[in-house]
């Protein structure tokens, strides 16, 4: 039985850049998912729809990780999040209860 090393490399690079493009496409997803978790999940106020604007995600590669975040880009996101025992925290229980989720998912995509 002969193998074509050649052949086995090339189908390997190709798998790789297909997994990377779907892991790249879901990361996209997820992170709007956040985004609009949190926006739903701010108490109303005068400043919700400023807060609202302010919030950002998105995801970054670095080397072979795909990161994906969501993030208040105003100094009053910090008291949200740390002030007040945490009574108005909006980040970290968006990812903290959509974590699993895009988990599961992202590991349905890889054929896990």
């Amino acid at each position: 039985m002969e193998f074509d090393i050649e052949n086995i490399i090339t189908g390997l690079g190709n798998f790789e850049a297909k997994v990377k493009e779907i892991i790249d496409i879901y990361g996209d997803i997820a992170a709007k998912e956040l985004e609009e978790e949190v926006k739903d999940n701010l108490s109303y106020s005068s400043k919700t729809v400023e807060l609202a604007n302010e919030i950002e995600s998105g995801k970054e590669w670095t080397g072979d990780n795909c990161i994906i975040y969501v993030a208040g880009n105003k100094q009053e996101f910090v008291n949200l999040e740390l002030a007040n025992d945490k009574r108005y925290a909006v980040l970290k229980p968006a990812i903290d209860k959509l974590s699993p989720e895009i988990l599961r998912n992202m590991d349905n995509l890889l054929g896990g």
